[in-house]
C-alpha cells in the first residue's frame, strides 16, 4: 500500500498539466511544493526499504525460532524416551520387588506356623520335662546306685571260676598253633612272640631287641 501511495503521488506529480507560460514579468524562481514532493517520495522509499528490512529480519527471526523449537522438541523427545526407559526399568524392578515381597511374606507365614507348632509341642511335653527336672536328683541317685551294682556284678562275674575258665579257653584258642611254645617259654618270650607274628626269632629280635630271649 505504501508503494502504491508513493507511485500514486509520483503519477499525480507527473500527470499535472503543464502550467501556462508565465507572463514576461514572471520570474521562474518559485518552486512551490515540488521539493516537498521529492522529499515525500524519498521518505516513502525509505519506509518501503525499512519495511522490507523488518520483514527480512522477521523471517530470519522466525527461521531461528523454528530451529530453536525443533532443537528443543528433539531434546524433549529424547528426554521423554529416556524417561520412558527409566520408567520401564523401575516398573520391572518394582515387579521383581513385589514378587520377592510375596515370597518373603509366604516364608514369614510358614515360619509363624512352624513356631506355633513348636510352641504346641513344647506345651505337650512340658509336663514330662517338668517331672524330670523336679526328680532329677532322685533319678541321678538311682542311676549311681545302678552303676555301682553293675560294676559289682561285673567284678563278681570276672572273679568267678567259670568266667576265668572261659577266658583261659578263649586265650588258648587265640594262641592257636603257638600255644605249646607260649606255654613252654611264657608269652613274653621271643619264641612265643615270633610264632604269633609268623616270623623268625632273629627277624623279630631285629626289630624288638629288648624282648626276653633276644
Amino acid at each position: 500500500q505504501i508503494a502504491k501511495a508513493g507511485a500514486s503521488l509520483v503519477q499525480s506529480a507527473k500527470g499535472k498539466r503543464d502550467d501556462p507560460a508565465p507572463p514576461g514579468t514572471w520570474e521562474d524562481k518559485y518552486h512551490g511544493q515540488s521539493g516537498g514532493g521529492v522529499t515525500a517520495i524519498d521518505m516513502l522509499e525509505y519506509i518501503l526499504q525499512d519495511t522490507k528490512a523488518e520483514e527480512a529480519q522477521a523471517h530470519e527471526d522466525e527461521r531461528l525460532a523454528q530451529h530453536m523449537y525443533e532443537d528443543s522438541m528433539a531434546g524433549l523427545k529424547q528426554e521423554e524416551a529416556d524417561t520412558q526407559d527409566g520408567l520401564a526399568a523401575d516398573r520391572k524392578l518394582l515387579t521383581e520387588k513385589e514378587g520377592s515381597l510375596l515370597e518373603k511374606q509366604r516364608e514369614l507365614v510358614d515360619a509363624q506356623n512352624e513356631l506355633k507348632a513348636l510352641e504346641k509341642y513344647l506345651d505337650e511335653i512340658r509336663p514330662g520335662c517338668d517331672f524330670i527336672m523336679q526328680n532329677i536328683d532322685l533319678r541321678m541317685s538311682h542311676r549311681e546306685n545302678e552303676r555301682m551294682a553293675l560294676e559289682t556284678s561285673v567284678t563278681m562275674i570276672k572273679e568267678s571260676p567259670g568266667y576265668e575258665a572261659q577266658m583261659a579257653k578263649e586265650h588258648t584258642t587265640a594262641l592257636g598253633e603257638c600255644v605249646d611254645v607260649c606255654k613252654a617259654k611264657t608269652e613274653e618270650h621271643v619264641e612265643c612272640k615270633a610264632c604269633l607274628a609268623h616270623t623268625s626269632v632273629p627277624g623279630y629280635c631285629a626289630g624288638h631287641a629288648g624282648v626276653m630271649g633276644c
